[in-house]
C-alpha cells in the first residue's frame, strides 16, 4: 500500500485524521500539513520547513462592519 507509513488516529470529534510524524499529535486531515510524503502538525512543519504565516493579527478597536458612514 502507497501509505502503509501513515498512522492514522481517531480525533476526539470522531473524525479519522494522521498523527504527526514528528510528536505523534492526533490531527485531522484538514489541519494536518504535509512535508514530502509524511504528515505533520504546524510546529514541526514550521521547524522542518522554516516557513512560517506572513498573516499580521492586529487589534483594532472598531470593526470594519461597525464603521459608521
Amino acid at each position: 500500500m502507497p501509505h502503509e507509513h501513515v498512522q492514522l488516529a481517531q480525533a476526539p470529534n470522531g473524525e479519522l485524521g494522521p498523527r504527526c510524524h514528528s510528536c505523534g499529535i492526533r490531527l485531522t486531515f484538514g489541519n494536518a500539513m504535509v512535508v514530502d510524503k509524511h504528515y505533520m502538525c504546524w510546529d514541526h512543519y514550521v521547524e522542518a520547513t522554516g516557513a512560517d504565516t506572513v498573516t499580521q493579527v492586529s487589534n483594532a478597536d472598531e470593526r470594519f462592519w461597525m464603521k459608521q458612514d
